[in-house]
């Protein structure tokens, strides 16, 4: 009887909670989103405030196949499987790459929208910024924020940049803005957003993925939730996503 508490311990310092089940979810009516929301196209808030996107009206799309509302969380980059672990919300969208170490401790559904690393650079400097070698020079300033896979890559491959490191990644895109870094990593998919919606501000310098980075977006749940994962594997080639991917500007097929 002794095992019990001491095992109940662990679980409780291991920092992992117990996720709510697919039928806890369906029963209490309203399904728990967590998003970054600094992610444009996919969960940001807009001029108004109002928290729009590709994945925003994902999230709905599902939440009324499983007859139940959609309840957002805001949560980081840094913070955001922490989040999950700790059962503050049952799905994680908003931008989320598949990795090999996600996948170890998560459970990540199909894919949603490939995706690759590219290079978003202000436009007066993006052509001559059209490779990693042009990239990684003494006097080109590369701008990141924490916590996530665009800080994987920066800290992997830029060696002689400089690298300012920013609080989040609504400060990445201003520095490029003002001109105060030359460029940044990101997604396929923001990168080619940005350039749509701030022409002659914001330009990609490279406009196919990074050898070695092509990836894909998904949702991830809890390890041990398979159930509400094979509902949302079962809702995602029924979905919206098409009708959304064009409204939203998201391509869904890699250039």
């Amino acid at each position: 009887m002794k095992k019990l508490p001491a095992i109940m311990a662990l679980l409780l310092c291991s920092g992992i909670a117990q996720a709510r089940t697919y039928d806890e979810i369906i029963n209490s009516g309203f399904l728990k989103v967590g998003v970054p929301a600094d992610y444009a196209p996919l969960a940001f808030y807009n001029t108004q405030e109002k928290l729009v996107g590709f994945d925003i009206d994902m999230a709905k799309d599902l939440a009324k196949q499983l007859n139940v509302t959609t309840v957002f969380y805001i949560t980081s980059w840094p913070t955001l499987s922490q989040d999950l672990a700790d059962d503050n919300y049952d799905i994680a969208m908003g931008g989320v790459t598949y990795t090999k170490s996600r996948a170890e401790k998560f459970l990540l559904s199909d894919e949603i929208v490939p995706n690759g690393k590219v290079a978003l650079a202000a436009c007066h400097v993006a052509s001559s910024l059209s490779s990693l070698d042009k990239i990684d020079k003494p006097n080109i300033k590369v701008v990141v924020n924490p916590g996530g896979t665009n800080e994987s890559f920066v800290n992997d491959n830029i060696h002689t940049a400089q690298v300012i490191r920013v609080e989040n990644n609504f400060d990445n895109i201003q520095a490029l803005r003002d001109k105060t870094a030359d460029l940044m990593v990101t997604d396929l998919i923001e990168g080619q957003y940005y350039q749509y919606k701030e022409p002659n501000v914001l330009c990609l310098a490279t406009d196919t993925p990074f050898k070695g980075t092509e990836s894909y977006k998904a949702y991830m749940v809890q390890s041990g939730n398979q159930k509400l994962l094979d509902a949302i594997n079962s809702w995602l080639p029924n979905s919206n996503k098409q009708q959304l991917a064009i409204k939203w500007g998201v391509k869904i097929q890699l250039n």
